[in-house]
């Protein structure tokens, strides 16, 4: 498959399972804090990679040959009748923030909607994130549901938000 190209985007190869990684951990709540209990490395992001198809990628965002963010496609649910529905999830270097780096993204995304045979995407947000709730909220996102105290610790208690978008 094909996808339309937007400047800066590919699909994910195996060696950016590092920079991956560690853009995941500069962004992850509970990676950040270091209070997460099993703790995601690079054998979970080589995963991660060999687990993408066409329908359901990894993209990364290069500038001047550098990974600075990264997003996934993944399958919402496991039975067929969700099949054209979609988790989103978007991981932007913490200095490339506030930049339109996850709107580029999104927007690749976006052009690429009918390769990716989506309907709908899905995206699961940390509710103290109110960044990352404005950002799905600009790409027309709106809050379908509250997951209380579903992401936790020994320390920490997060609520986490479910935002969706229909195309």
């Amino acid at each position: 498959m094909s996808f339309h190209t937007s400047k800066g985007v590919r699909l994910a190869e195996l060696d950016d399972a590092p920079v991956i990684l560690d853009i995941f951990q500069q962004c992850d709540l509970f990676a950040i804090t270091g209070k997460r209990q099993h703790d995601i490395g690079l054998l979970d992001v080589i995963d991660w990679l060999e687990s993408a198809t066409e329908q359901h990628p990894l993209f990364v965002l290069e500038e001047q040959g550098d990974v600075i963010a990264w997003c996934s496609v993944e399958p919402f649910y496991g039975l067929p009748a969700f099949d054209t529905a979609c988790e989103v999830s978007f991981y932007v270097l913490p200095n490339q923030q506030g930049k339109g780096v996850g709107a580029r993204l999104f927007q690749h995304l976006e052009n690429n909607r009918l390769e990716l045979d989506f309907t709908h995407l899905v995206a699961y947000i940390y509710a103290s994130n109110l960044d990352s709730q404005g950002f799905f909220k600009r790409q027309g996102f709106d809050q379908w549901g509250r997951l209380p105290n579903i992401a936790q610790n020994e320390q920490t208690k997060e609520d986490v938000l479910l935002m969706g978008r229909e195309f």
